[in-house]
């Protein structure tokens, strides 16, 4: 019998393999997407997509995975792109958009699609007219995700970025900066093309323990999940192990994405923890280096 092992060298939970696969499924479908949207193919755009690639094991049994990967290996081993290769490849990854068996039609699925747009328009570290354009037009027409955070986060900064009918290259930084938040991409300064958490967080004035509502999601560097957790309670926290509460004021995010999230950038914790936001319940999602510096 064959055992699934992670890039560490760790059994996958088997209980979560499909789930996770179908995630990167989408995430796949999404990211050549974002890259392909204004039918251009950049050079740092092949060398996120060859790492994006690489660093998603799920996908390495996947022919269309080892196809990409081939050519782009071919592609970018001499550093220069033909107009041929360009074709070549954009052709790719065409097909594959176009031909690949995914049904993608279920609310988390259709938002993990959209997190790998949102990597593949940025992955050359900038944000152009018709990506932005694309952008707005495919939220348009996906109005199942309208009320589903990053959406409405997305979606009013392109109603403030379009409202005058003129693109500014502030407001395209802007609308980069903001698409990096949410999904944790940072491959430009980094070369990390793998699934990290979102860095979006408040900030609030002041974070405090005692008597107050904690809860905990993803990996943390600095420890594991249940030290964190003592951690805070030994301060005078109560803490909440599944889903934030109204009793709830802090969620506090790792430094590293959980594999089992049900998105690439963030899970069901985050997702509730926003949409309290919504409702303008009092919860502050902070980052790991911010609950440390308040203990």
């Amino acid at each position: 019998m064959t055992t699934n092992l992670d890039k560490h060298g760790q059994p996958y939970n088997r209980t979560n393999f499909k789930g996770n696969k179908q995630k990167a499924l989408c995430s796949l479908k999404g990211v050549l997407t974002g890259i392909a949207c204004d039918e251009q193919l950049k050079p740092d755009e092949l060398y996120f997509l060859n790492a994006w690639l690489k660093d998603h094991e799920f996908l390495q049994d996947d022919p269309d995975t080892v196809d990409l990967i081939d050519t782009l290996e071919d592609v970018l081993e001499d550093g220069v792109m033909t107009d041929e290769e360009h074709e070549d490849i954009f052709c790719l990854v065409e097909d594959v958009i176009a031909y690949k068996e995914l049904d993608d039609s279920c609310c988390k699925d259709h938002l993990n699609v959209l997190l790998g747009i949102l990597k593949g328009i940025t992955a050359d570290g900038d944000i152009n007219h018709n990506e932005i354009l694309f952008l707005s037009q495919w939220l348009a027409s996906n109005e199942d995700l309208a009320d589903i955070w990053p959406v409405p986060t997305i979606t009013a900064k392109l109603i403030e970025i379009l409202a005058d009918g003129i693109i500014t290259i502030e407001e395209r930084q802007a609308l980069y900066q903001l698409v990096n938040q949410v999904t944790g991409n940072d491959f430009i300064d980094t070369g990390d093309a793998s699934d990290n958490p979102t860095q979006q967080f408040d900030t609030p004035s002041i974070i405090s323990h005692e008597g107050v509502g904690f809860c905990f999601t993803g990996k943390f560097r600095t420890g594991s999940r249940s030290e964190i957790e003592s951690q805070a309670k030994n301060l005078g926290a109560s803490l909440t192990k599944k889903l934030p509460t109204l009793a709830t004021k802090y969620l506090v995010v790792g430094s590293l994405s959980s594999r089992d999230w049900a998105y690439s950038s963030h899970g069901r914790k985050i997702e509730h923890a926003k949409s309290m936001q919504q409702k303008d319940h009092e919860i502050y999602i902070i980052s790991e280096e911010q609950w440390l510096a308040a203990i």
